[in-house]
């Protein structure tokens, strides 16, 4: 396997030193999209969200600063990934505004409260049955609650046009699994445009 292959297969579960050189760029490259998905969701200071695939931690770093009296939580499979994040939102944690959990979101692990917002970034092409999977998060959503779930396609030769047709592949997933209030949002970004689909758990 060539040492290109090799890092695209870290961005699903990074492990290792390639899972390190994954985790820095996926921080490099994913703070713009974050930030972008984070404010799409209208976070409030009160709010208890739910990420899902964190990552090196900056979309749980950028909520925490937004959140005062609610919470943050995030999932992510990768241990690498566990341990950078915890290193980006140590004060976060300390103050107990922010808790990570190493877990699959094929398994969610059960939770002590209901979310009022939910997002995940360039996590839901992984997902061995995302209806199922969007299914079992909604049962973790408070009634009103927004899920946000936004993809940048990397692959070679991805266009706007690609990132419209994962929108629409997202948009009908979250059809099926429940979410009413749907809608798409575009931003253009180097080096292609990335795509957010919102859903509402009514």
């Amino acid at each position: 396997m060539n040492i290109v292959k090799k890092i695209r297969l870290q961005f699903r579960k990074p492990e290792g030193l390639l899972g390190s050189i994954a985790g820095k760029l996926m921080a490099n490259v994913g703070t713009e999209k974050n930030e972008w998905t984070i404010r799409l969701l209208n976070i409030q200071k009160d709010d208890t969200v739910l990420e899902i695939g964190f990552g090196p931690g900056i979309g749980i770093e950028f909520t925490s600063k937004i959140i005062q009296d609610g919470k943050i939580v995030g999932i992510d499979y990768s241990e690498k990934m566990l341990q950078q994040a915890r290193k980006r939102n140590k004060d976060g944690i300390k103050k107990g505004k922010v808790e990570l959990i190493l877990a699959d979101v094929q398994d969610l692990p059960p939770f002590n409260l209901p979310f009022d917002k939910v997002f995940s970034i360039n996590s839901i092409i992984f997902w061995k049955d995302p209806v199922k999977t969007l299914m079992d998060i909604r049962a973790l959503m408070k009634k009103n609650a927004v899920i946000a779930i936004t993809i940048q396609p990397f692959t070679n030769g991805a266009t706007e046009d690609t990132a419209k047709q994962i929108g629409m592949e997202i948009t009908n997933y979250l059809e099926k699994a429940g979410y009413t209030n749907i809608k798409m949002e575009l931003k253009n970004m180097n080096p292609v445009a990335a795509v957010c689909v919102l859903g509402v758990n009514r």
